[in-house]
């Protein structure tokens, strides 16, 4: 069974990418940190939610995995997720992380 509440010392940051990890419904996820965090507002828990690693990795799969599906370029993909990249308060992805992500979808026609 999985343990939907934060564990001890853990940060409302590292909890919300653990439940984003689980696939936790949104609801579950604010009803929980509403009651162990303190964060009441839904703006404060949007915001905390946007700086989420596991989203932006998510996130960025789908919207590439939907450019190669149409058959469009790599630099398509490549160039999105650069603009994208830190513009919601969350961790930058390195030139490395975003060539290991768009190539992780399959092969790019050239």
């Amino acid at each position: 069974m999985q343990n939907n509440e934060p564990f001890e010392n853990e940060t409302p940051l590292a909890f919300v990418e653990r439940a984003d990890t689980m696939g936790l419904p949104d609801e579950t996820i604010n009803s929980i940190l509403r009651r162990h965090s303190g964060l009441s507002d839904d703006r404060e828990i949007q915001a905390l939610k946007l700086k989420s690693r596991v989203f932006w990795e998510r996130f960025f799969t789908e919207h590439v995995r939907g450019i190669h599906e149409r058959g469009g370029s790599r630099y398509a993909a490549v160039n999105f997720i650069a603009r994208k990249n830190g513009q919601a308060g969350q961790e930058r992805l390195t030139a490395t992380q975003i060539d290991a992500l768009v190539d992780a979808v399959g092969a790019w026609q050239r």
